[in-house]
């Protein structure tokens, strides 16, 4: 895994605008902001799929989100991401009855051959074995089907701003 964290910065860069590639000045620092929390702080709950020795897709994420909040909020300079735009009482109950959350992307050529299923069947099954009843993940429009195909449902959704909105869905881990 530590050689991973490069290559995973980099497709995180590579998606991070809903499936879109980020400008070439913002990469750095929004690769480190989404990756870096979880390679500091649980870099045990991040899962990667390679195909010939390339990292075409990851899972970061953790299974009490309350803590790691606590904890990121600590050692990370604070900075404003999409969790802030989410209703605090909404976050609360996300963060209580969802303890878990997890971010995944997958290399555009590699999406819908399964990468993202197998990653979150890996991260489901950590999940069983440490007891976490469920798990929430906030995404944009563009992935909603996505997780919906994977059971996800929408327990809220926020306009953040004109023609935007963020979906914060959930799902038992069964």
């Amino acid at each position: 895994m530590p050689g991973d964290w490069a290559a995973i910065g980099a497709l995180c860069a590579d998606t991070g605008r809903q499936g879109q590639p980020v400008d070439d000045s913002e990469r750095g620092g929004f690769a480190e902001h989404w990756v870096g929390p979880y390679r500091e702080l649980r870099p045990d709950w991040t899962m990667v799929a390679v195909v010939d020795e390339k990292v075409i897709g990851y899972l970061t994420g953790c299974p009490d989100t309350l803590a790691f909040e606590k904890e990121r909020r600590k050692v990370f300079q604070p900075q404003l991401d999409s969790r802030e735009f989410i209703p605090p009482a909404i976050r609360l109950k996300l963060w209580t009855e969802h303890p878990a959350h997890l971010h995944m992307n997958i290399a555009a050529d590699f999406r819908g051959f399964g990468m993202g299923s197998a990653l979150l069947r890996r991260f489901f099954a950590e999940l069983r074995k440490a007891a976490v009843p469920s798990a929430h993940v906030i995404c944009g429009p563009s992935s909603v089907f996505f997780w919906e195909r994977m059971a996800f449902r929408a327990e809220a959704v926020v306009q953040v701003a004109p023609g935007l909105r963020l979906s914060a869905m959930t799902r038992p881990v069964d």
